[in-house]
């Protein structure tokens, strides 16, 4: 018998390049593949080489000044995520089975989040349980649901409009953690009421965040229902510079009590709307495989958090 014969292609496909190709397939650029990943584009473009060898054929090729899936990376891409499902399965059962809470558990949230309360869950997991180690990676609300889906966190905490629901993705599954209702925030020398409507609010120059996200879509869409298009004097996406402005005089917005945290409370002036603007801070994860103890132990301390029967105190 020959044992000297190479080994054919389809064996052992590397785990980095299918979450590449499936990168790349949800993103369309390896810029934003990369990025969503956090690898360099050139990582990328390795980790891709790897795969077409693994499989023995080209999965992406030259597409204008970026690249596109071949038929065989089309293919591919639309297995790679029940591959990759299967291979998380796989390694949290085996965890899960140990019965040990420890380890490492990736919690993916948005800026307002690791701001105002990572801090805080990282100090309780280090205290109730010292055996894991928590690591926050900040991630846009929009990809929350997206990240947890790929297995790049293990746990996701994103936000949830009635206008501008969280995509809920196959694979994930969407747990309501606590409602938070609007105010309107204006500068302390505003002379605006202790309670007014929304519509009182139509000439008045706002900050807004951008129209693609779904805070943005929120704001809006609550304004449109109150009959008046909001005015933007600055489109701004980060919640500490929109609060900065708003406290220069140079507009008004709508925040929730944990957006307020990041702004001196003597800086703004808060007002109650008679509308009702809410949204829903969720946490996400995924939906298929036994959860590991270290994971569930942090779901737990999230959720203790989140509704305030730990260090979090917002007046919420």
């Amino acid at each position: 018998m020959d044992t000297g014969a190479a080994e054919p292609p389809g064996r052992d496909l590397p785990w980095s390049g299918l979450r590449a190709l499936r990168a790349l397939a949800d993103h369309r650029t390896m810029t934003s593949a990369a990025a969503a990943l956090g690898y360099t584009t050139g990582a990328v473009s390795h980790q891709l080489a790897a795969l077409a060898r693994a499989v023995g054929t080209e999965v992406v090729r030259p597409h204008g000044r970026g690249v596109a899936l071949t038929e065989a990376g089309l293919a591919l891409a639309e297995r790679a995520e029940a591959l990759l499902a299967a291979q998380r399965d796989a390694v949290d059962s085996a965890r899960a089975a140990s019965g040990d809470a420890s380890g490492t558990v990736r919690v993916g949230a948005f800026a307002t989040v690791a701001a105002s309360l990572l801090p805080q869950l990282v100090a309780r997991v280090a205290e109730s349980h010292p055996r894991i180690t928590l690591v926050g990676i900040e991630l846009t609300v929009d990809d929350v649901a997206g990240a947890v889906r790929r297995g790049d966190v293990d746990l996701g905490l994103g936000l949830d409009y009635p206008g501008a629901p969280i995509p809920r993705l196959p694979g994930t599954a969407l747990r309501p953690l606590r409602t938070e209702r609007f105010e309107l925030v204006s500068t302390p020398s505003s002379d605006l009421p202790a309670r007014l409507h929304l519509a009182d609010l139509a000439d008045m120059p706002w900050i807004l965040p951008p129209l693609p996200t779904h805070y943005g879509a929120a704001v809006r869409g609550a304004c449109r229902a109150a009959g008046f298009e909001p005015r933007a004097a600055h489109e701004v996406n980060d919640t500490s510079t929109t609060l900065a402005l708003v406290a220069q005089g140079l507009g008004v917005t709508l925040a929730t009590p944990i957006m307020l945290t990041l702004r001196p409370a003597h800086d703004l002036r808060t007002t109650t709307l008679f509308d009702l603007v809410e949204r829903e801070i969720v946490l996400l994860e995924p939906s298929t495989a036994p959860r590991r103890p270290a994971v569930e132990a942090v779901a737990r301390t999230i959720e203790a958090v989140v509704h305030g029967t730990g260090r979090f105190t917002t007046g919420l």
